[in-house]
């Protein structure tokens, strides 16, 4: 099996547990038990592993997280590697409304439309519904902001009773933790329920 490549989309005032906790969740998915001993016991991870995690930011540059934990990415849009999925975070909403604006950061993701998997965490859902590729699907969000997205985006069926929503090549999840939901939701999607439990 390959391993995808999974890049998270970075910006200044990101949650940080909105892309560690999906990060941990892909980065320790092993092919099989044997494998997975030896990933929790290893310094480095596996060449062998399912999925590959990058993170890209607009500039490449040193980014600082909403708990002021600073993070330098591994790409910029400009130099990132073909991606198999994307994973949108989310962030207090003027960091979000920011990268909503961002005309460059939304033509990077609309490039994306086609791979196997766009998701997002918590209100980063608003940053893909900006781009229209959400228009006519379903989606998830924090539970705070289900409103303001179903009001600012019509078009989008907004779900409130589940943390996470597949629709498409699309995924969405609820609140800052939802996104280890998520994650471990794409592991079953990929690799099975038996993999997606034993990284549980």
């Amino acid at each position: 099996m390959k391993g995808r490549k999974v890049g998270f989309l970075l910006y200044d005032y990101v949650d940080i547990l909105d892309f560690t906790g999906p990060a941990e969740v892909l980065s320790l998915t092993a092919n099989n038990k044997a494998e997975q001993a030896i990933t929790l016991y290893k310094k480095h991870l596996l060449p062998t592993r399912p999925f590959k995690i990058f993170t890209i930011s607009e500039t490449g540059k040193q980014i600082i997280t909403h708990s002021r934990i600073k993070v330098v990415p591994d790409f910029s849009i400009e130099n990132s590697p073909e991606l198999d999925i994307l994973i949108i975070p989310g962030g207090p909403l003027r960091a979000v409304q920011t990268m909503v604006k961002n005309k460059k950061i939304q033509e990077w993701i609309i490039k994306h439309k086609n791979i196997e998997y766009i998701c997002s965490v918590c209100i980063g859902a608003i940053i893909l519904a900006e781009t229209g590729l959400l228009d006519g699907k379903k989606t998830t969000t924090h539970h705070l902001a289900l409103k303001m997205l179903q009001e600012k985006y019509p078009d989008i069926r907004v779900v409130s009773d589940n943390k996470v929503v597949h629709n498409s090549n699309f995924i969405s999840s609820g609140g800052v933790s939802s996104g280890i939901n998520m994650a471990l939701y794409l592991v079953e999607q990929i690799m099975g329920k038996s993999t997606a439990e034993r990284t549980a």
